[in-house]
């Protein structure tokens, strides 16, 4: 995907407890201004009202950044460039070195843009329980997981309406192809190529060894009921890692593809498999 239109105001997201975020971040500022483009800063304006506002969204940390920012585009998708202040992301491959020459590129429009999947999960309370339906987007995962002392937990997945699995564990990750290398990943499911529109299921410490991930069309919707041990015993759903709320055996959490993108600029000087290579440290 290409973005032809000129970019007048660049937003930009930092975070503070990286080393050197805020001098990056000044010199960016001056750099930006000098070619008469404006500059908003999520220190001083809320992301909510950022958003509306800007050409471009530019994130000084690392992926955690992010997917903060990714949770809060729900209305409107905005161009992002990730610059990475520490070790390479996968979704901040630009390093500090290395942002102005892409920036370069960016402001002359030659540059491209990934169109990345999102989760939206929804959470409903049967059984007479009075709660406001809940709503996330994730740019990574979904995931539901047992909380504090929980013995075990019961995990019910039905997919388009039909069964799919019911297994013990510690909960499940739904993942999209850019949280494929994340959670995932660690909990043994396979790396998505982000260019796939696919859901990723992985169950957390099944105690069915034989059970593995569900990898399912993106046009699929997925149900996930739970039942702890206790009934007095909660779970805790997270988006990215980065929103949650606790549910319970009267929960119902509904899961599937997000009619919303995160646009991701993509790096000149590196790919997926490259970065892919180097976070894993695989063979050439």
């Amino acid at each position: 995907m290409v973005i032809s239109s000129a970019i007048k105001r660049v937003g930009v997201l930092t975070n503070p407890t990286k080393a050197n975020a805020q001098q990056v971040y000044h010199e960016l500022r001056e750099w930006i201004a000098k070619r008469n483009i404006d500059v908003l800063d999520s220190a001083e304006i809320p992301l909510e009202k950022m958003l509306p506002e800007v050409d471009l969204f530019i994130c000084l940390g690392g992926d955690g950044t992010m997917l903060h920012l990714a949770g809060k585009m729900i209305d409107r998708s905005v161009p992002v460039l990730g610059v990475n202040i520490g070790s390479l992301g996968f979704l901040t491959e630009v390093r500090v070195e290395e942002l102005y020459d892409e920036l370069k590129l960016v402001f002359s429009g030659q540059f491209e843009v990934e169109e990345r999947m999102l989760l939206t999960a929804t959470v409903k309370w049967e059984g007479g329980k009075s709660e406001p339906e809940r709503r996330f987007q994730a740019l990574n995962d979904i995931v539901v997981n047992r909380e504090g002392l929980t013995r075990y937990m019961a995990v019910q997945i039905d997919v388009g309406g039909e069964r799919a699995t019911r297994f013990f564990g510690d909960g499940v990750i739904v993942a999209t192809p850019t949280g494929s290398t994340a959670y995932s990943l660690s909990a043994g499911g396979p790396i998505v190529h982000p260019s796939l529109n696919d859901l990723i299921v992985t169950p957390i410490c099944p105690h069915a060894s034989a059970l593995r991930s569900l990898v399912l069309s993106g046009d699929q919707s997925i149900r996930i009921r739970i039942t702890c041990d206790d009934v007095k015993e909660k779970a805790l759903l997270t988006a990215d890692g980065q929103m949650d709320v606790a549910v319970d055996n009267r929960s119902v959490i509904e899961v599937m593809r997000s009619d919303n993108r995160f646009l991701l600029v993509k790096s000149s000087k590196r790919s997926y498999f490259g970065t892919l290579r180097e976070k894993f440290k695989l063979p050439e």
